[in-house]
């Protein structure tokens, strides 16, 4: 006797790359497992940044050229991710695998159409 599969998830809109997006639909951003590990990073810099501005009484005005100064040196240097692939227009890490500060590789993958299937309708 055959053995009965799932049809395929292409043409979901919760499919990306083989992975499945309907958790992260359903709650965007609440699974941080699922951030880009790059995005991540720079955030925290950012956070551990403010943070010593704030224990320097660094001037308001100050501050925003001190952080492009420092950004523009992370943005230059070696990404930290063994999965990036060059996407030219990527977003803010220009990787093919990030979709909306998601690495869609971190995602679970797509059993196939399932109760969720939802049609992907192409706007207009």
């Amino acid at each position: 006797m055959a053995e009965i599969e799932k049809l395929p998830g292409l043409g979901c809109r919760h499919f990306a790359a083989g992975r499945c997006l309907y958790q992260e639909h359903l709650n965007p951003g609440y699974n941080q497992k699922w951030r880009c590990r790059v995005i991540s990073r720079w955030e925290a810099a950012f956070d551990s940044f403010v943070e010593r501005a704030e224990c320097f009484n660094v001037s308001q005005e100050a501050v925003p050229d001190l952080w492009q100064m420092r950004f523009s040196r992370m943005a230059r240097e070696v990404l930290q991710c063994e999965d990036y692939v060059f996407h030219q227009e990527g977003g803010v890490v220009d990787c093919t695998h990030v979709q909306d500060d998601i690495c869609v590789l971190l995602l679970p993958l797509c059993q196939g159409r399932c109760r969720h299937y939802s049609l992907n309708k192409l706007e207009d």
